[in-house]
């Protein structure tokens, strides 16, 4: 476990964050460019200001050394890290904190508290590393439960295996990102899979929730990555074969562990694909005066069969926003990356995807390994990786800012587009009397569509109704993306705050066939309640 003290208000470590010249940045785009001005200038309440209830449930004798109730554990494993959870934590809302957080040590530790959660009448909240942003971690488990145990896996941090003929490893479910890739260095090995909240996430909670990594083409799901899993529900366990691939009926894999959330089970340890460490790498930037030319580029990319590790294109607002542009133009990144061979055909065969659509060179990718640091590419880079501590500025300042992402196929892209942005506007001008800013960027590009990443940002009412008023958004744009044939998640996951349209997006009949399986699994109903099975 990290000896470094977590946030319990906002992103990552308590010793990270904004400094006070890229606050003021911030705020001045908000301002200046979109006319959105604090409404408040409030802060997250200090941990002595925080009221936690009495523990309802205490941990029996033969757990007492792998549980807590600190006070700092059971705050920090209240919320995750979602615009909704951080509106919560800022109005002082910690009635639902977990009463007890368990560090399990191994499996049997974790049968062990099903045991006790069956007897107490408990629910059971698996919590890899708290960064869901879709209410994935949040304990709120209602009436119906005598307590609530958060089950923190990061005592389950290691590289168990490493196969190096076939190029896998057997890696324990609370391995975080950076750990992760540690062990996997000495043997010039790594899984590659870096999603944005790489650093606070686990291998167990990207298989849990079907986790899309940083690279946008081939493998982009940490799906596309595991061989097998072992996964530890209420009535027993799940242990898959490895193999490289199988025919061999429904995978038990992709029905019990990938993408259950916690609702079934708790994955402990899966065997997943390594990459040899690039050695090889190229990165372009292109500007496009039209978001749609730049969407035809991407589409022209993704179909030629050149995989690149980054294909990616980011609106002007989205620019704006984070200080990388001035709103004037679409920026499109384009990456590629080798252990075995230099990527110099596939990168010039990419440009001119890109300058046949009408794009012009932002930075040059010949001769030029530092490209990723340069122009609008490295000013993008850099917003990228400080926007996850933004809002933790703006919501003690009354300031919505949130995200939603999606896919859908080429042929429906652009009229998708337009209905998404002006249902989530008219959503901003009607709840809030503000029209905000809307943006759009793509997370991830297939042959056959794009994960269009939208994002935002409107005053809210300063005087408690902000969540309400998220809400309000939320449900507007969700309300679109399901009529107009999008999927609700396509990387953040169901959690919580997607179960309602998670419901109408998939079939009725597989509906009744997870509830099944859930009764089969999970009998008492402790695992996570309200995700994926209702």
């Amino acid at each position: 476990m990290s000896e470094k003290t977590l946030k319990y208000y906002g992103w990552g470590y308590a010793d990270a964050g904004l400094d006070a010249d890229q606050t003021k940045a911030l705020i001045a785009t908000f301002r200046d460019g979109f006319g959105i001005e604090p409404s408040r200038d409030g802060a997250f309440p200090a941990m002595d200001e925080i009221e936690l209830p009495a523990p309802k449930i205490v941990a029996p004798a033969n757990l007492g050394g792998i549980c807590s109730t600190d006070k700092h554990d059971r705050v920090v494993h209240a919320f995750g890290q979602s615009q909704p959870d951080s509106i919560r934590i800022y109005d002082r809302d910690f009635a639902h904190a977990p009463d007890v957080i368990a560090y399990p040590e191994n499996e049997q530790h974790i049968a062990e508290i099903y045991e006790w959660a069956d007897k107490a009448g408990a629910a059971v909240i698996p919590w890899g590393a708290g960064s869901s942003v879709v209410g994935g971690v949040t304990s709120d488990v209602g009436a119906r439960y005598n307590g609530t145990i958060s089950v923190d896996m990061g005592r389950m941090d290691k590289v168990v295996e490493v196969d190096d003929v076939s190029r896998a490893a057997r890696i324990q479910g609370g391995a975080r990102g950076p750990a992760l890739e540690a062990q996997l260095k000495p043997h010039g090995l790594t899984l590659r899979h870096f999603p944005q909240s790489f650093e606070h996430s686990t291998f167990g909670g990207w298989i849990a929730t079907r986790s899309g990594g940083h690279f946008a083409t081939l493998y982009t799901h940490i799906d596309d990555l595991v061989e097998s899993t072992t996964t530890v529900t209420p009535a027993g366990n799940i242990v898959s074969r490895r193999l490289p691939g199988s025919g061999a009926g429904p995978s038990p894999d992709r029905f019990i562990a990938m993408g259950s959330e916690g609702a079934l089970g708790i994955v402990t340890e899966g065997w997943a694909r390594l990459q040899g460490r690039p050695t090889f790498k190229a990165t372009a930037g292109f500007r496009f005066a039209d978001f749609f030319d730049a969407a035809r580029a991407v589409r022209a990319v993704s179909q030629a069969g050149l995989f690149p590790a980054n294909v990616r294109i980011v609106d002007g607002v989205e620019l704006q926003v984070n200080g990388a542009g001035d709103g004037s133009f679409t920026l499109m990144v384009v990456s590629f990356e080798s252990a075995d061979h230099p990527v110099d055909p596939w990168m010039a065969r990419a440009e001119e995807c890109c300058l046949d659509n009408g794009g012009v060179v932002d930075v040059d990718w010949r001769d030029n390994p530092d490209a990723h640091l340069q122009g609008a590419v490295g000013a993008w880079r850099t917003a990228f990786i400080r926007m996850p501590y933004n809002r933790e500025q703006l919501t003690p300042r009354g300031i919505i800012s949130d995200t939603f992402e999606t896919s859908i196929t080429w042929d429906r892209f652009e009229e998708f587009y337009q209905v998404i942005k002006s249902a989530t506007q008219a959503a901003m001008k009607d709840v809030t009397g503000h029209a905000g800013a809307v943006s759009c960027r793509f997370s991830h590009a297939y042959p056959d569509g794009p994960a269009p990443y939208f994002a935002f940002h409107c005053p809210g009412d300063p005087n408690g109704g902000m969540l309400e008023q998220w809400q309000a958004i939320k449900n507007a744009a969700s309300d679109a993306l399901i009529a107009n044939g999008g999927t609700i998640t396509h990387h953040h996951a169901v959690g919580r705050d997607h179960q309602k349209w998670y419901e109408q997006q998939r079939p009725a009949l597989f509906g009744d066939v997870l509830t099944d399986a859930k009764k089969r699994l999970d009998p008492k109903g402790m695992l996570n309640p309200g995700v994926i099975v209702s």
